[in-house]
């Protein structure tokens, strides 16, 4: 059943992700067309030159940046008001008939929600690294293009991070692998604390939107604090080197993430067991 429901899920949200994935694509496009007016080629030259298409360039950047930061909060507050009215309204009756677990409804959309995020973070991460990869392609020496540099990183890589390793007094390898695991596992934590804080309003008698926006606030806020509290603690420990903090930091951050994930999963799952009372 399990199967059906995380199908069945991927169907209905399909519609939002794909058109926000086809968005990014789109303002990825119109990055790239920004960088191609004149004016940041005279800069790449050393003889600046501004005109009105390149007003058009600026405000393309601008709207990229802004677009981009919409795209991330747009998808987080479609899947929690999704959340919200198929599990705490009207429309959740008919989930709440369907002949499975609670474990499996929340299991179901925490992963879909959590694979959406997460394609949608890889596409802003291209989309960054394009633009990026294009403006450098601006100041590279004249006749030295984009794929030898590419070729040259490639080909130095191992020394490049043994370098940073030793500058830094850290295992780079460990790190990378640590950020791997973070960037994976960070869209279905996100998700289950975005819908453990709803299920958290369901608790209040009146004005529960509200208070599940107020207890998502309040969440965040309270994860910021300790994350500083412990990077402080970090800071005037015994940590001899930027790469141990770097690594203790980073350890940190999914372990406080993780355990508030795992509480408010069962939050979700005790508030749709016992306290369902729809609107």
């Amino acid at each position: 059943m399990l199967g059906k429901l995380i199908r069945h899920e991927w169907k209905e949200t399909s519609k939002m992700g794909c058109l926000l994935l086809f968005v990014v694509v789109l303002i990825t496009l119109f990055g790239w067309l920004a960088f191609r007016t004149p004016m940041w080629k005279s800069i790449s030259n050393g003889n600046a030159s501004f005109s009105w298409l390149d007003i058009f360039s600026v405000l393309t950047l601008m709207m990229y940046v802004m677009m981009l930061a919409g795209i991330n909060y747009g998808i987080t507050i479609y899947l929690g008001v999704r959340f919200y009215q198929t599990m705490y309204t009207d429309q959740g009756y008919l989930t709440h008939t369907l002949p499975v677990t609670k474990h499996q409804l929340l299991l179901s959309k925490i992963l879909v929600s959590g694979l959406w995020i997460f394609f949608l973070m890889l596409s802003l991460y291209l989309s960054v690294f394009i633009l990026g990869a294009s403006m450098l392609s601006l100041f590279l020496p004249q006749g030295y293009s984009l794929a030898s540099l590419w070729r040259e990183l490639g080909l130095n890589f191992g020394e490049l991070l043994e370098l940073i390793g030793e500058e830094m007094d850290f295992n780079v390898i460990r790190w990378l692998v640590t950020l791997v695991v973070t960037t994976i596992l960070s869209p279905f934590a996100t998700v289950t604390i975005l819908f453990g804080a709803i299920s958290m309003g369901q608790l209040f008698s009146k004005h529960r939107v509200l208070a599940a926006i107020l207890s998502y606030i309040g969440i965040m806020v309270a994860v910021s604090v300790l994350s500083s509290v412990f990077r402080s603690i970090l800071m005037f420990s015994r940590i001899t080197s930027a790469g141990s903090y770097l690594n203790n930091s980073l350890d940190s951050s999914i372990i406080i993430n993780l355990l508030l994930a795992v509480g408010l999963y069962f939050v979700s799952w005790h508030v749709t067991s016992n306290r369902l009372n729809m609107q």
